[in-house]
């Protein structure tokens, strides 16, 4: 056992000590939550997902679906871990900040961000900035690729656990500050006179996004904005003509933050916030501590 620990790579401890974190808030929701072993599947499978790519990575399995999972398995256990939060987070911090958040905006700017730029809501804008929200999600694997492709294996390791840091410590704040935006905080929906009508984008991708978020407490921090921040360091720290390619890209993905009112001014600060910091003490952290000790997780 103490062999198969060392053949870890940096994400593969990060995931397990998230693992654990997570379990342990799942202990802390069962006195309230009615989902009681259904959290556990989730953690099986993704306990399952760790042991299965470092099984894979050590045998140096490259071929048919072994190498698919490999590639791919940030996403796969991203995408597992956080469609368990809504079976946890409701459960074990019943507070609410959306009244908290709304205010600090309108103290801050003096009005209501969604509710003022409702001046410029057009159904082409709204199926535009719909598109940009949702461009997101892909994003971070234009750079993310091209490293593979260049066989940049140490620079992609390191980019993997950036990113993947970010989303953990903002899932964290999401059980801290439990938050659902704009679009569902009942004041803000009572000011706001515009429907977000699009020609024929706006609608598929709002029902897209509704489904793949179970968990609606996710408005602080911005994990847009995070991780769109932290796609754009990356691609300057390695790719400044792809930088710059998505600078325009990413500015529209800040501004549709707000206009599709998922979130408020005060969670973009605070995810530019998050990534900054993470970018810096991540890639300390890992030139100081992991470069060239632990096992890539590409080679």
């Amino acid at each position: 056992m103490k062999n198969f620990f060392k053949d870890f790579s940096v994400l593969d401890r990060l995931n397990s000590i998230f693992l654990v974190i997570i379990f342990v808030f799942y202990i802390f929701s069962l006195k309230s939550s009615p989902y009681t072993y259904q959290p556990l599947i989730v953690f099986l499978i993704t306990a399952a997902i760790i042991y299965l790519s470092v099984r894979l990575r050590k045998k140096g399995a490259k071929q048919g679906w072994a190498k698919y999972f490999r590639l791919f398995y940030p996403l796969i256990y991203l995408f597992v871990i956080f469609e368990s939060f809504f079976m946890i987070l409701p459960f074990i911090n019943t507070h609410r900040y959306d009244e908290v958040l709304a205010n600090i905006d309108y103290n801050l700017l003096g009005v209501h961000p969604t509710v003022w730029i409702e001046h410029w809501v057009k159904p082409w804008l709204t199926d535009l900035l719909y598109l940009l929200y949702i461009f997101y999600f892909p994003m971070p694997l234009f750079i993310l690729v091209w490293l593979y492709k260049k066989k940049k294996y140490v620079d992609l390791d390191k980019s993997i656990f950036i990113y993947m840091l970010t989303y953990y410590g903002a899932y964290l704040f999401y059980f801290m500050v439990p938050a659902q935006g704009p679009r569902f905080y009942q004041p803000l929906m009572e000011l706001q006179q515009k429907s977000l009508d699009g020609i024929f984008l706006a609608q598929p991708i709002r029902s897209i996004i509704n489904f793949l978020e179970p968990n609606k407490y996710d408005a602080f921090p911005s994990l847009h904005a995070a991780i769109s921040l932290t796609t754009l360091m990356t691609m300057f720290r390695y790719n400044k003509k792809m930088a710059w390619i998505f600078l325009p890209v990413i500015t529209g993905i800040f501004i549709s933050l707000v206009y599709c009112r998922y979130h408020y001014v005060i969670d973009i600060i605070a995810g530019i916030t998050w990534s900054v910091i993470t970018f810096i003490v991540g890639s300390k952290y890992y030139d100081n501590f992991v470069k060239d000790k632990l096992p890539l997780l590409y080679e």
